[in-house]
């Protein structure tokens, strides 16, 4: 497996970007952090007192009032405690979510044909799972490490006030260990990016394959699928069992260094104690913070793991955010003028990043309430063209323009109002018949719905539905039938009540004598408005004003049926070919 490299500056970038709006909340966070540490820090000092004191003189008042701190002084630690852990949850979930929406809203406005490159898996892996491990990161991992980096600070300084040469024969170890993990932490960041890229497969496999239960029932490939699951789970398996170990290695290398560092303070410190330079309550209080020493460094090395795999899961995040839009408003961008029925294509020539040529000098024009027909072989660029027309897909030269204006000119928000494109494979909501509706006109009433379903030839389906408009149609639409789907999708374009309709094999899943019956309602629910049709049965559109004949990305032919039957070419051809 490939394993990309981690740019610098990212977590900088996080922080600029997503923490310092939280800035107010962080400081409180901070307040109670320093609070916790301060209060972990007085215990020992107290102990010395205990022993050195209280129990070397023999004072039992002073004994039950050193006890009676120490509870006093846990109850604040509990306390602080409870709230910082309020706090700083509250502010990982928050950023967090903000983090979510801000790459959510992001992919909503790529382009689907770029999204089609992308496995839909993979992406929801980036939105659920690598947010959920940065959200860990942000709301438990990072606020304790400063944390255990405040409450090193405070213990080394407390150590060099009780014993300074003990502390320093302590710290001599440290900076050998801190050499030893510095090897091992590429390696630990490796294995962590390996483990993303894997969950990422892993999830865009199940994702298609749960999306595909009938094919691989239809085909008896579930055994097939079961092993191919084997297989990439495996990578999941081997590089989260690889980072484990190598954490493991970290922290058993931070047991082995710190050990030795307690046997050197109890050899030196045990005979300055012998030799009366040192009291045994000061030995035992250095001796305990020592210890305390020891758990927020291996905590900072889980935090290292931690944050290494943060970090590989902040790149993939922002991978997806830093992709630039390519259907977007430009800075000058006005609302469509309106009435805006008519089309121009002046020119226009489209490439594919591959260089496979997908449209090439294509000169259109289609006149306000006229309706255009697009025919031709599959594969030569009708689709395409609509995708143009729909400004899903901006043309690599020439323009499209709408009511005389090009479209790279005016508002995305005016030219969905004003273009309504129907295409083969309807995409519905796991929701209710009426909710699917009214995603084109969420006021509509259900005198509307039932309007726009009668009008795409749904009234008999419907009334044949016991909860009428509330029946959940399944995920996308899995119990309604291909044809009801289509004329469902129908119903919602004429709901929306664009000026320009774009059907794009809209009416492929019906047999022919409801197709029309379907296409007629249709027209006349749409009298005025401008239609382009895209077909590959031609009796559909033998009524068309116009029939342009696509091939090879080219416009070959256009006219009306009797003026291109007329002619001995490629409408023709097709026209008898499918008789």
């Amino acid at each position: 497996m490939t394993v990309p490299e981690i740019p610098s500056g990212l977590v900088r970038r996080f922080f600029r970007e997503q923490v310092r709006p939280y800035l107010g909340l962080q400081l409180e966070i901070g307040v109670c952090m320093v609070a916790l540490v301060i209060l972990e820090l007085v215990d020992p000092l107290i102990l010395r007192s205990i022993i050195d004191r209280a129990l070397g003189d023999g004072d039992r008042g002073l004994l039950v009032m050193l006890v009676g701190l120490l509870l006093a002084l846990m109850v604040f630690r509990i306390g602080f405690r409870v709230i910082s852990v309020w706090l700083y949850s509250y502010s990982g979930l928050r950023i967090l979510f903000d983090f979510r929406q801000k790459l959510f809203e992001h992919i909503e406005n790529l382009s689907p044909y770029t999204l089609g490159s992308d496995r839909a898996g993979d992406l929801l892996s980036r939105l659920t799972s690598d947010i959920d491990l940065l959200q860990r990161a942000a709301a438990h991992t990072f606020v304790k490490a400063v944390q255990d980096i405040l409450t090193i600070v405070g213990i080394l300084g407390v150590l060099f006030w009780l014993d300074a040469r003990l502390t320093l024969l302590l710290l001599l170890v440290y900076p050998v260990l801190v050499l030893l993990l510095l090897g091992v932490n590429s390696r630990v960041r490796t294995e962590g990016m390996r483990a993303r890229v894997a969950m990422g497969n892993l999830y865009a496999f199940l994702e298609e394959r749960l999306g595909a239960i009938r094919l691989i029932q239809e085909y008896r490939r579930q055994k097939a699928e079961a092993r191919a699951h084997v297989g990439v789970s495996r990578p999941v398996i081997s590089s989260n069992l690889a980072l484990s170990v190598w954490a493991s290695a970290q922290i058993s290398l931070a047991d082995v260094m710190t050990t030795s560092a307690f046997v050197l303070v109890f050899l030196v410190g045990g005979n300055k104690v012998l030799g009366g330079s040192l009291s045994l309550g000061s030995l035992v209080a250095f001796y305990t913070l020592a210890t305390r020493l020891y758990r927020p460094l291996s905590l900072l090395i889980d935090v290292n793991v931690d944050l290494q795999v943060a970090r590989a899961s902040l790149m993939r995040v922002y991978e997806v955010l830093d992709r630039i839009p390519e259907i977007q408003d430009s800075a000058g961008a006005v609302p469509l003028a309106e009435p805006a029925g008519s089309i121009e294509l002046q020119g226009v020539d489209l490439t594919w990043p591959d260089g496979t040529v997908a449209l090439r000098d294509i000169d259109l024009t289609v006149s306000t309430g006229q309706h255009l027909a697009l025919v031709g072989p599959s594969g030569g660029g009708k689709s395409t063209l609509a995708a143009l027309i729909a400004r899903y897909l901006d043309p690599g030269s020439g323009c499209v323009k709408l009511g005389g204006q090009d479209l790279r000119d005016v508002t995305l928000a005016t030219l969905r109002r004003t273009v309504g494109l129907v295409p083969q494979e309807t995409q519905l909501y796991h929701d209710t018949l009426g909710a699917n509706l009214r995603l084109a006109k969420p006021r509509a009433t259900d005198e509307e719905l039932i309007a726009a379903l009668r009008a795409a030839s749904l009234d008999e389906f419907l009334s044949g539905l016991p909860e009428s408009l509330e029946t959940v149609v399944g995920e996308d639409g899995m119990r309604l039938s291909g044809g009801e789907r289509q004329r469902l999708a129908l119903a919602r374009a004429l709901l929306k009540s664009p000026e320009i309709h774009i059907l794009d094999e809209a009416t492929s899943a019906l047999d022919s004598r409801t197709e029309r019956d379907v296409l007629t309602r249709f027209f006349e629910a749409a009298k005025g408005r401008t239609v382009l049709t895209i077909a590959h049965r031609l009796e559909t559109v033998v009524a068309a004003d116009c029939i342009i004949v696509i091939a090879g990305g080219r416009i070959v032919e256009r006219g009306t049926h009797t003026e291109l039957m007329g002619l001995d070419g490629l409408y023709r051809e097709l026209h008898h070919a499918r008789q």
